[in-house]
């Protein structure tokens, strides 16, 4: 693609996001939410009542026109009263008996009165789930945006020119009958390099893939391996090979569960995500109650996080947009809890984010962290609430995510304090059967019969 192609591509994409952006900024500029009724909603009642009961009443014309103060701060006395307490008292019966007194039909007023103010108020509340509904489509919108714009970045700027390491690659290409058509280098944001190379060989060759890594390897200095889910072979069909720098670490999980006692299908779904440039995710995701209601939920919840981090999105916008399209499916009213654990290969930075999730645990060399969160589950609010730790990962530390149930099967007085203890007296350091020993140890203390659905998520640490 030629350079005035790629600008023309790449000004075509950031268009689109900004349509998204300006479709998003129409859905935002909506009224606020209204904590309750206004005054022109109780003027709107008062004149509804009026009508409808007294229409064809004989003192009509005595209650409002000569009277018409008085029967007015009756009736505003008894829709404040309605607005303050919701429900009916004894305090308000002297109010009742006052306006008994007032008016011939008061008793009728007053029915009338009760359920247009329940009927306004419902109004109030199915407006107000309206406009949440319409922020979270806002909110979609605006994070669909940011993506597209990073795609644009990404996708299109030329990145790094070096002319004498394209010369050289070309060279050393040629001799495996290797056409270059281009080589681009690019920068990720935490420093590390990639390599994108489009070539093709002479018809009826083929070269392994993993020769060329080696070659590049040479050349640039540092140990370069294909993306994951890259071509095995370049044939003589025009492709773009993608080669990252080798990460420093590596990580191998294990996972144990346990469904709630009674029930043949745990609430609880978890995933373990290999993402690009060096990045493995481990998330677990606690549904709302147990069995197969809860099990629908988190797996909504795990199936989301997993298609917004395969397209590219960051765990924040992911976290995000699965807690508008929550907030969208709320009238089902179930709710799932969300622990996501990125891991960066390269430097062993940790970054924990927790939306109504359980406390996880990092064993160290003789110690034990927790990283804990009082944060509420995903789809309560329009705006999610997630709490982010970081940490930093050596050579032989493990994490140990869980489940509520693994820790509410403890004292909860005393439940970190337990499992950190269980977690230091484990000595295998296979992440499988690290978390199959814990959870045994677990569903002895309730005998084989635990109360809520129960999952451990074990990823090991080390280095390459």
């Amino acid at each position: 693609m030629g350079e005035w192609e790629r600008t023309s591509e790449k000004g075509r994409i950031e268009r689109c996001a900004q349509s998204f952006q300006s479709l998003s900024e129409v859905f935002q500029c909506l009224p606020s939410k209204k904590e309750a009724l206004s005054e022109e909603d109780m003027q709107g009642i008062y004149d509804t009542v009026r009508n409808n009961v007294c229409g064809n009443c004989g003192r009509r014309a005595d209650c409002w026109g000569r009277d018409v103060q008085k029967t007015s701060r009756l009736t505003y006395e008894l829709l404040e009263m309605m607005a303050e307490s919701g429900s009916e008292s004894t305090e308000n019966e002297i109010l009742y008996k006052k306006f008994y007194h007032h008016c011939i039909k008061g008793r009728m007023f007053r029915e009338e009165l009760k359920n247009c103010f329940y009927r306004a108020r419902l109004d109030m509340m199915w407006c107000n789930r309206m406009l949440e509904n319409r922020a979270a489509v806002a909110d979609q919108l605006q994070e669909t945006a940011k993506i597209i714009q990073e795609i644009a970045c990404t996708s299109f700027d030329m990145g790094e020119t070096d002319e004498t390491f394209d010369r050289k690659v070309k060279y050393r290409l040629a001799f495996l009958r290797i056409r270059v058509k281009s080589i681009r280098q690019v920068k990720t944001e935490q420093g590390y390099r990639q390599i994108i190379l489009t070539a093709n060989t002479a018809k009826g060759h083929c070269v392994s893939v993993k020769m060329v890594a080696d070659i590049l390897t040479e050349l640039r200095g540092s140990r370069f391996v294909p993306e994951r889910d890259s071509r095995l072979t370049i044939g003589h069909e025009l492709n773009s090979i993608h080669f990252v720098e080798e990460t420093n670490y590596y990580m191998l999980t294990g996972t144990a569960g346990r469904a709630a006692y009674g029930q043949s299908t745990s609430g609880d779904n978890f995933a373990i995500l290999t993402g690009s440039h060096g990045q493995v995710i481990l998330g677990i995701s606690d549904g709302m109650g147990t069995g197969p209601g809860a099990n629908e939920e988190s797996r909504t919840v795990i199936e989301l996080l997993e298609q917004f981090l395969g397209a590219g999105f960051s765990a924040e916008a992911a976290v995000k947009m699965i807690n508008s399209a929550m907030v969208l499916r709320r009238g089902m009213e179930r709710f799932s809890t969300l622990d996501i654990c990125g891991i960066n290969l390269y430097n062993g930075k940790c970054e924990f984010m927790k939306v109504g999730a359980a406390t996880t645990f990092i064993r160290h060399a003789g110690w034990v962290d927790a990283v804990t969160s009082k944060s509420f589950p995903v789809g309560i609010f329009r705006e999610v609430d997630f709490e982010r730790t970081q940490k930093i990962l050596e050579h032989g530390d493990m994490i140990i995510m869980v489940s509520d149930g693994v820790l509410d099967a403890l004292p909860q007085e005393e439940a970190e304090e337990i499992l950190k203890y269980m977690i230091l007296q484990i000595e295998t350091e296979n992440p499988a059967e690290f978390a199959h020993c814990l959870l045994e140890q677990i569903l002895g203390i309730v005998d084989d019969r635990p109360a809520d659905d129960m999952t451990i998520l074990v990823g090991g640490f080390w280095k390459k």
